[in-house]
């Protein structure tokens, strides 16, 4: 198998597999583009009480605008991408704390914007109808809207001036997460001891021994359990500012308030989780066969500490080389502008293959990229499926990403997480097909579907029941139920959890609790179900495309990809044929998952006989 290193010193990775940011710069130097910032915001500071006199002061600024975020697109991605390829290099850290110094210097000196907008907002409501506004007309809209929560000006001068110091539980979380739990270590065979962490939990619950399996089950939850009161205490209060923050504005509740942006309503939440929740069921059968083909291949009941074993160990490695032809294979139906602009991807440098000492770990694909010709990725190819799978689904952003800001002005480009994760999730089922199409062994399709199955179960049933407990926590606070300590939260965890369970005699067991109080996500505003709504989407237009062919991909592209934020999100997907109150939505997603189960099982009963 090819194995990929943890390289030393990122300068020492090959040229070929690293991006090239320099190419942000256009030949330009980094101080010579905060030149051109500091010009333009300070012609939009001397500005920005007269713009309002007429129409066409108001455009020149818009144009200015447009200008001076272009340039903060360079700069910012210039310097986060290169922090991200060494986090301990001072270099690129000076040059961030001197970028933040002017930038914060500057937006004291420009001062609320809104306030002003909303001083002058009669005259901004006929103005929008003009046709030389035409392209700034829905984000004019979207700040209309947001009027009647808007706090004086004193009230909104102070909240952007105290903003910097807000988020203190999810800054404690992260903290005590991070660096403070301490987790015992798994004493495996010959007392040998296995370091316990977040990074190698995962590895260690797919041991070959239950001891070591169970163990690090155990341990795991005793790290967060001994800080199940503070941790309580934190989610609490995360949830208490969102509260506090929707009724300071005059919000309806507090999920109105986090849904705004997207106008994702209550209506439309509780659909979601009742029709998840509904449909679940459809899993049963993969559950049942998944504990009897475990009890087959190793002799004994599959426990919860077991779960992730994994059932069939097929050795399969990747080349970068290799990774890089399936995925260019997989995505040719997706047309030939698509596949120009992969074929870029793959010979311009657009992606930070290797992994190095310091580099930050994961993936992603870069945002804020209008005018940035490159929608750089990075990644830490392991040589694994994973890391195919993961190039995929990073490319469905960037591709998202240059179809939105070469269809759309800048100011409609910016499509919101909301919208985010359809593309990449599309990408990934393209790439499954292909492997399944291709791939004749036995082992090999039991595991891809495997592989599927489960992406689906931790994406869209497990992150909607997460967002379901979410709700139910925010909505105790409008019901005076109080939600402030353990007890009471991992019982709401566990009643919710057993809407979506496979086994709905579960009993109460504090150590399957801890999620309630450990998921990240949680101090992040209100947002896990929009990964569930990604993959349904793509799961939807993966369809249509399997109907329908190049007609299909050609209304992806055109009616999604090139939308970008040019209207609220549900009114992109409606023009896309996305309808949320339709059963069928949901339904054709979990009958395709049905299939893929039925042709599962009959290969585990060939694989455990």
């Amino acid at each position: 198998m090819k194995s990929y290193k943890q390289y030393k010193n990122y300068k020492d990775i090959p040229s070929k597999y690293k991006w090239n940011l320099e190419d942000i710069l256009e030949g330009k130097s980094f101080d010579k583009w905060l030149s051109i910032y500091e010009d333009i915001f300070k012609q939009r500071i001397e500005n920005k009480d007269s713009k309002y006199s007429n129409i066409d002061s108001f455009l020149q600024d818009l144009k200015l605008e447009d200008k001076q975020t272009q340039v903060y697109f360079k700069l910012s991605n210039y310097i986060s991408n290169n922090i991200n390829t060494d986090l301990t290099n001072h270099k690129w850290l000076n040059l961030k704390a001197k970028f933040d110094s002017k930038r914060n210097e500057l937006n004291l000196l420009f001062g609320s914007e809104i306030n002003r907008f909303f001083e002058h907002i009669e005259k901004i409501k006929v103005w929008k109808e003009d046709e030389r506004l035409k392209d700034y007309k829905h984000n004019i809209e979207t700040l209309i809207e947001f009027n009647k929560h808007k706090l004086s000006n004193e009230v909104e001068e102070y909240v952007l001036k105290k903003s910097p110091s807000q988020g203190g539980a999810q800054k404690a979380f992260s903290i005590l997460t991070n660096s403070e739990l301490v987790f015992e270590d798994v004493v495996a065979d010959k007392n040998r001891k296995l370091s316990l962490s977040p990074v190698t939990y995962k590895k260690l619950l797919k041991h070959k021994d239950k001891k070591v399996r169970k163990q690090a089950y155990q341990n795991f939850a005793k790290a967060y359990l001994k800080h199940k009161g503070l941790l309580s205490e934190l989610l609490y209060q995360n949830f208490k500012e969102y509260q506090l923050e929707a009724k300071a504005r005059n919000y309806s509740s507090t999920t109105e308030y986090l849904t705004f942006e997207d106008k994702f309503n209550d209506n439309l939440l509780l659909n979601l989780y009742d029709k998840v929740s509904q449909n679940s069921n459809k899993l049963n059968k993969y559950y049942f066969y998944k504990n009897k083909f475990y009890k087959k291949r190793f002799g004994s009941k599959m426990e919860k500490w077991d779960v992730a074993r994994d059932l069939l160990n097929v050795k399969s490695s990747y080349t970068i080389e290799e990774a890089k032809a399936i995925v260019s294979e997989c995505l040719k139906p997706l047309g030939q502008e698509y596949n120009e602009q992969i074929k870029k991807a793959m010979e311009e440098n657009w992606i930070d293959f290797l992994s190095a000492k310091g580099k930050r770990g994961g993936a992603y694909s870069i945002g804020s990229s209008y005018g940035i010709a490159k929608k750089y990725i990075l990644m830490n190819f392991a040589g694994d499926l994973r890391s195919v799978g993961t190039l995929a689904h990073e490319l469905g952003h960037s591709l998202h990403s240059y179809f939105s800001d070469t269809r759309q002005k800048i100011n409609n480009s910016q499509y919101p997480i909301f919208l985010a994760e359809i593309a990449s999730v599309f990408n990934e089922l393209m790439l499954y097909d292909y492997l399944l199409t291709t791939t004749k062994s036995k082992k090999a399709r039991f595991v891809l579907i495997d592989n599927l199955i489960n992406n689906f179960i931790n994406t869209v049933i497990k992150q909607t029941e997460w967002s379901n407990y979410e709700y139910s926590f925010l909505k105790s606070f409008e019901n005076n139920v109080p939600m402030n300590n353990w007890n009471s939260i991992s019982h709401l965890y566990y009643e919710n959890h057993q809407k979506y369970a496979y086994n709905k005699k579960q009993k109460y067991n504090e150590e399957d609790l801890i999620a309630s109080i450990y998921v990240p996500h949680f101090y992040y505003s209100f947002y896990v179900y929009k990964y569930a709504i990604g993959h349904l989407c793509a799961s939807y237009f993966f369809n249509q495309y399997k109907k329908e062919g190049s007609a299909g991909v050609e209304k992806y592209i055109n009616n999604f990809l090139s939308l970008g934020n040019s209207d609220w999100p549900l009114n992109i997907l409606a023009k896309a044929g996305i309808d949320f109150t339709q059963d069928s939505f949901y339904t054709d997603s979990f009958n395709y998952v049905e299939e893929l189960i039925k042709e599962w099982i009959e290969l585990g009963k060939e694989l455990f006989k």
